[in-house]
């Protein structure tokens, strides 16, 4: 039994990873290769673009082949040609991942082939029903503005094939009214089209919008608007190949200023203190509420003596500072510890060592500056 158990469970396991496996090619295939961040905007495109052309070269090979078969060589050499301009069009994407371009090798050859099979009828007089997946197609890939002035142009250019010079709709079979309710048909699907792509559109601004905000509420310090240890941790860990010195500041005896006065009061310092620190960086620096009192700040392009007077200068400047909030009055003092990352220093490293300078600094009377 338990011999036949292992047996199932290897199979089930062989079967699972090959539906993995045949799931991962796909995925390759429509992201032409590119599934490393299969939500952003280029990503998407690109895989509804080949979508697009894959399904093209669906269904315009083997109706350009059954074409040929029953000697239609004209419809089937259109066919054929469009079923080849997609497949390229394929490689061309999975080289350049330009979007854009590929884009247009999709919509204006099915505009020049819609336009054919109106106006020959296609196989069997069959031709019109084809044309109303033009206008989904077309807003998708050039948006509203240039996509309905190009439909537009398309139905324009439809009307004139339909009732000036062919599409003999009669010769197949079909009432003569079939042209107008064909083009009335045509412009209720763009019309469509146009509602649901304008309602995606704003759809998505917001959720770009909604994105953005979660993003600021995730990395930023909603009271003093600086970075928040994770904005913090995130910049210097993009720049880990760099070296900066890192200045770890705490307010002396915080806690009375909340307890004197109220932590409303308290709120007004730090956002107080936020800006004297930000107005006192240097163009390469920034700084975070580290947490509660305590901001950290990342200085480069600087040696030590130079991150060392840039720390001095923040804490006299708010040693100076006179605090005022609702007719409150009172001063406060900072105590700071420096250390670098560099590639000897990792960050984590360089944190663990300014906060042992800033123990010092606390230790050693307050007020001060420490550094390793």
């Amino acid at each position: 039994m338990t011999i036949d158990s292992d047996k199932n469970n290897l199979k089930a396991t062989a079967e699972k990873n090959k539906g993995i496996q045949t799931r991962s090619s796909l995925l390759a295939f429509f992201y032409v290769g590119v599934t490393d961040n299969i939500f952003s905007e280029d990503i998407r495109r690109v895989f509804i673009i080949n979508f697009f052309g894959s399904v093209g070269v669906l269904f315009t090979l083997p109706l350009g082949i059954l074409s040929l078969y029953r000697d239609d060589i004209t419809l089937g050499a259109a066919l054929l040609f469009v079923a080849f301009l997609y497949a390229m069009n394929h490689v061309y994407l999975r080289y350049t991942h330009n979007y854009s371009i590929s884009g247009n090798f999709v919509i204006y050859p099915l505009y020049a082939l819609m336009i054919y099979l109106i106006y020959t009828g296609g196989s069997n007089g069959t031709g019109h029903v084809w044309i109303f997946c033009v206008p989904a197609v077309s807003l998708f890939l050039h948006g509203m503005k240039r996509g309905l002035i190009e439909l537009g142009i398309f139905t324009s250019v439809l009307i004139f094939v339909m009732f000036f010079i062919g599409s003999d709709f009669a010769k197949f079979g079909y009432h003569d009214a079939l042209k107008s309710r064909v083009l009335f048909s045509f412009l209720v699907v763009v019309f469509l089209s146009a509602i649901y792509e304008y309602s995606m559109s704003r759809f998505n601004q917001e959720l770009k919008e909604t994105s953005t905000k979660l993003k600021l509420v995730a990395y930023i310090d909603s009271l003093t608007g600086l970075l928040n240890r994770r904005g913090m941790l995130q910049r210097l860990e993009e720049n880990a190949d760099e070296y900066f010195h890192l200045l770890l500041a705490d307010v002396d005896f915080f806690k009375r200023v909340n307890d004197e006065y109220g932590h409303d009061v308290g709120d007004y310092a730090l956002k107080e203190l936020a800006d004297i620190i930000q107005s006192s960086l240097p163009v390469d620096g920034f700084a975070s509420r580290w947490g509660g009192e305590e901001f950290l700040i990342a200085v480069g392009d600087c040696d030590k003596p130079e991150a060392y007077s840039l720390a001095e200068r923040i804490r006299t400047q708010i040693e100076a500072h006179r605090f005022t909030y609702q007719g409150n009055v009172f001063h406060i003092t900072l105590s700071l510890g420096i250390a670098t990352m560099n590639e000897s220093t990792s960050l984590r490293g360089a944190i663990t060592i300014a906060d042992n300078c800033l123990y010092s600094a606390k230790h050693g009377g307050r007020n001060q500056t420490r550094q390793n």
